[in-house]
């Protein structure tokens, strides 16, 4: 065989090799990557791995919407599975950042809000907002980078504290957890929220009361205790 042929079969290969990857379903390729194994799920996933369109799509409790994805060809070429998503809900808000289902494993670039179903056991969260977010998990599950900041809204004043501007602060890991320190304007509430890669997550909420019987009380009887100078509330669960 002369070498133009050979070539010419070579290029036929590489553009059947495009056409297949061009036309390849997302919703086979999020099953092949992993994103599962990050807890990304979707109740519908249409179009090909370059353009799709996924329908209530979640990470754990955040619910994300509906999101416009593809996957990063870059990534593709080096053997990693990073979703690109953007989502332009004139409702929801805006929505960007990447998902990568191979190790390690997270979500880098994130902006924008999001709501948290449930909230976090016996604090009211209502939306978390990012910024320049970054997670990332290794194989065991561990905190290997984290970055960005985090703002969280409060959805119900608690004894009375008004909370609607919401405490934020900076992502960081901490002995394998990831973890988000947070505080209000005033800096008399704080909390600090820890979770790994499996979903497990704890929270310490903690209030300075000065010399306020009536909050003091009221914390007290939402399950706060007294603990050096302020009141806190330890909650945990999973995602």
């Amino acid at each position: 065989m002369t070498r133009a042929p050979k070539r010419l079969i070579g290029v036929a290969a590489l553009l059947a090799l495009l056409l297949i990857m061009a036309t390849f379903p997302m919703r086979l390729a999020l099953g092949l990557s992993g994103a599962s194994d990050a807890g990304f799920s979707a109740q519908t996933v249409k179009g090909s791995v370059w353009s799709a369109e996924i329908v209530d799509a979640r990470l754990g409790a955040l619910p994300l919407g509906t999101l416009q994805a593809r996957l990063s060809p870059l990534a593709l070429l080096t053997g990693r599975t990073d979703l690109v998503f953007e989502r332009d809900d004139a409702r929801l808000g805006a929505l960007t950042g990447r998902l990568h289902g191979s190790d390690p494993r997270g979500l880098s670039n994130v902006n924008g809000m999001t709501s948290l179903s449930g909230g976090l056991g016996n604090i009211p969260v209502e939306a978390l907002r990012f910024e320049e977010a970054r997670v990332r998990f290794g194989a065991a599950g561990r905190c290997v980078k984290a970055g960005g900041r985090l703002q969280l809204t409060v959805a119900a004043p608690i004894a009375g504290l008004n909370l609607s501007r919401g405490l934020s602060g900076p992502l960081s890991c901490s002995k394998g957890w990831a973890q988000a320190a947070l505080a209000s304007q005033s800096g008399m509430e704080r909390l600090k929220i820890s979770f790994d890669g499996s979903g497990a997550w704890r929270a310490e909420f903690s209030i300075i009361v000065e010399n306020d019987p009536a909050m003091a009380a009221a914390l007290a009887a939402l399950g706060f205790r007294a603990r050096e100078g302020s009141f806190r509330l330890t909650t945990s669960g999973r995602f």
